[in-house]
């Protein structure tokens, strides 16, 4: 009794009270003979920096153990009940205690303005207020903070925790190459076009032989595989050649594992040989998705050799494959060192696979561009059917699209690299689109991902013109567009039961709806709480207006005539 006392005011006069931060405890006494002790509820408040505070604090926890150790030896109090006399401090409010709960998130989740760490003498270190460090220290913009755990009690009142908050970057170059010059050998973008002129890094690749280990889709290899070997030939570089069928069908795990096999049998350099990628998008997805699994992060480049692949696989930073009946289920955020365009590749596509591409440029035109809407609007169909190529020496329309749509991508994709916002505008015709290619796969209605993508765009147009976002003369002016461009924009797989499914897997994957929607032309913004009657609604008119069979009087725009041949020709009768 005489220690419980003494601890109680030596604690209260000496401030006990309010030594640590933010943090409530309950500090409990317990009788080893089953009596019945009430519970000693401790709250403490802000930190102090006084050493008083902290001996005072020392000296009443000194005080409460030796209390709890009188109590356990008391045998004389084995009939007795023991009670703790309550501090007359009162016990911080309910709401107090959000407010410290509130201020230790904050403190926790808030990201340094500058790293505390430096290295010297070859080791990192925490840098506290005050500490020596050598001038010739590096030091990193990434931090460790330490702090007290919030979940410490009274069996271990000094439990930490610790924020690691490490900024990590990822540069990779996006370079276009004059038209047919990737695989001529005089050209050294394959082997040093990752690396920028002038760096440090290209200057001491260019002093040591080269290795590469190329892995290629077995179309692109009967198409230019001779090329692809000579070209390595005539610059001297030790090189293997990994033909794979890289289709959509093959976009499988077991695929990245052949691909990654390849990578350990060549004995590949994790930092100066990058894999090199030359194909479409399930290639450059599946070699990417290899090449981050592979010792966790082993460079690549991608090459991509379909106008869908150029402005998009090639650009951003994401990769993987199908899992599940779902379609890039599995993948990483890592970026190719580079990704190294060149248009010549399309002229051995057919003029839907080069349509299929467009669909992608459509959509950054709908979402950013009113300039790149105006270009496909008037170019699209000659573009598709002429592959790209210009018409003439001063034709600059094929080369400004293709700029046009790659700038868009990266101006989106950069600062939302991992995609911690999940609100993202090159998501358009993604919403329900991916739902509707993998549910087309295989089936006489079957999709490219650009055609699924361009239904998807085509449904949102109307439904944005049904919440008035846009005007029917703007809708009517995409739907157009997207024709003129030679993709498809209704498809019979897309049934309204198929459409509901989509629309919750899309607000369950992206945490709401999150439906980029057009609001003029070259103009978006992000949408959710659209009603089922609306998206119901904004459905049935889709088919009304882009269904084949429509109605004469539902047929509010106008219809090319190679536009509609192609569409009947190649889609719905491939």
């Amino acid at each position: 009794v005489i220690a419980l006392v003494f601890a109680t005011f030596l604690s209260t006069s000496l401030g006990f009270l309010q030594p640590l931060r933010h943090m409530s405890h309950d500090a409990t006494v317990r009788s080893l003979r089953g009596h019945r002790v009430e519970t000693l509820r401790v709250d403490l408040g802000q930190a102090t920096t006084e050493p008083s505070i902290s001996l005072a604090a020392a000296a009443g926890l000194l005080a409460v153990s030796a209390a709890a150790l009188c109590t356990r030896n008391a045998r004389s109090l084995s009939k007795q009940h023991c009670r703790v006399v309550r501090p007359q401090q009162p016990v911080m409010d309910k709401s107090s205690q959000n407010e410290a709960r509130e201020l230790l998130r904050k403190l926790n989740k808030r990201g340094p303005e500058s790293g505390n760490l430096a290295h010297y003498d070859d080791s990192w270190h925490i840098v506290k207020e005050n500490d020596s460090v050598p001038p010739s220290a590096k030091w990193s913009d990434c931090s460790v903070e330490p702090s007290m755990s919030e979940y410490a009690n009274h069996a271990d009142l000094g439990a930490r925790a610790w924020m690691s908050h490490s900024v990590i970057s990822f540069d990779y170059r996006v370079v276009e190459v004059p038209r047919g010059n990737l695989l001529d050998p005089s050209c050294d973008a394959m082997i040093l076009g990752h690396l920028p002129r002038g760096s440090e890094e290209r200057w001491l690749a260019e002093q040591r032989p080269q290795r590469r280990l190329i892995v290629i889709d077995e179309t692109v290899h009967k198409l230019y595989g001779d090329r692809v070997r000579a070209y390595f030939e005539s610059r001297k570089v030790q090189h293997e050649i990994l033909v794979l069928p890289m289709v959509e069908e093959n976009k499988s795990m077991e695929l990245t594992l052949e691909v990654a096999k390849k990578m350990k049998e060549f004995n590949i350099d994790r930092r100066t040989e990058p894999v090199i990628a030359i194909g479409g998008g399930v290639c450059l997805d599946v070699v990417g998705l290899a090449s981050a699994l592979f010792r966790r992060r082993t460079p690549y480049i991608r090459v991509p050799t379909t106008a869908l692949s150029y402005v998009d696989a090639s650009v951003g930073a994401k990769n993987g494959c199908n899992f599940g009946g779902s379609k890039n289920r599995l993948g990483t955020y890592v970026p190719p060192c580079a990704a190294l365009l060149d248009c010549e590749f399309f002229a051995t596509q057919e003029s839907r696979d080069v349509a299929n591409g467009i669909a992608e440029m459509a959509k950054m035109a709908i979402m950013k561009s009113e300039e790149l809407f105006c270009l496909l609007e008037e170019h699209g169909p000659r573009l598709a059917n002429d592959k790209f190529m210009p018409n003439s020496d001063d034709d600059g329309a094929p080369s400004r699209v293709l700029r046009f749509s790659i700038e868009s991508m990266l101006e989106e994709l950069a600062p939302n690299l991992w995609e911690h916002s999940l609100e993202r505008l090159v998501d358009f015709g993604h919403c329900v689109g991916q739902d509707l290619e993998m549910a087309a796969l295989g089936t006489e209605h079957e999709l490219m991902h650009g055609e699924s993508v361009a239904c998807d765009m085509a449904y949102m147009t109307v439904l944005a013109q049904q919440l008035s976002l846009t005007t029917v003369e703007e809708r009517d002016r995409t739907l157009n567009m997207l024709r003129g461009c030679q993709v498809p924009v209704w498809s019979p797989v897309m049934t309204y039961e198929l459409f509901v499914e989509a629309v919750a897997n899309r607000v369950k994957n992206s945490m709401g709806q999150n439906f980029p929607l057009a609001v003029g032309i070259g103009k978006a913004r992000i949408v959710n709480d659209i009603s089922d009657a609306d998206l119901k609604q904004a459905f049935m008119r889709w088919q009304e207006l882009c269904a084949p069979n429509a109605k004469a009087n539902h047929a509010e725009v106008h219809v090319p005539a190679a536009a509609l041949l192609h569409y009947v020709d190649n889609i719905l009768m491939p």
